[in-house]
């Protein structure tokens, strides 16, 4: 995300800070959404005037970290925004891979839109076609609105693949030996346009 917004948005590139996973020191910090839930809390709760951003991927532990975090305090104050991946009209018919292995369309927004999902078509397709989801765990969630919600948490297949494919073009692009293009990204963009413009729409 943070190389997308320097390439896409470098002239907003330096009122953004991304909390890192480790430093030039050898430091560490856990990842996971949990530790996001835990970590704006503590930020809440310190009564910090900067402005934070919690955002989520689309699925179902995003979802239910949001939901989480809107249930336990009701009222955030205005320079906190908790906030999903934003659904795309894509995700509201993607392949997903059935227990009997037959590929079918699904709604998967709230389910399996991962950050991978944003990312271009040539590092999500193979042969042509979007790589499928592949489903695990049933989540039952505690919506804002207090209603109780089931959903599997799915995840793209070949997702070490795609790792791989995009580090090895995120490196080709910081090196001039590849052109970004934004019309590739432009799923990537509206992600981004959702923390652009975070403090200009409602929560």
């Amino acid at each position: 995300m943070e190389f997308s917004l320097s390439k896409l948005y470098p002239h907003l590139s330096d009122l953004f800070y991304f909390m890192d996973f480790d430093d030039p020191n050898g430091g560490k910090r856990d990842g996971g959404t949990s530790f996001v839930i835990k970590n704006l809390k503590t930020f809440y709760f310190s009564k910090l005037n900067a402005k934070f951003i919690a955002i989520f991927d689309n699925d179902a532990e995003g979802y239910q970290s949001q939901c989480i975090l809107l249930n336990e305090i009701k009222k955030w104050p205005d320079n906190f925004r908790i906030l999903l991946y934003p659904e795309i009209d894509l995700f509201k018919n993607y392949p997903t891979e059935a227990p009997n292995g037959h590929i079918l369309l699904d709604n998967i927004n709230h389910k399996a839109c991962s950050i991978e999902l944003y990312l271009p078509d040539n590092i999500i397709k193979s042969n042509g076609e979007y790589l499928p989801i592949e489903w695990e765990s049933r989540k039952k969630i505690k919506t804002k609105e207090g209603k109780e919600e089931l959903l599997y948490q799915g995840v793209i297949s070949q997702k070490d693949d795609i790792k791989k494919k995009f580090h090895q073009l995120r490196k080709s692009i910081e090196r001039d030996e590849s052109t970004l293009y934004a019309q590739d990204w432009s799923r990537m963009q509206l992600l981004l346009e959702k923390i652009i413009f975070a403090f200009k729409n409602n929560k």
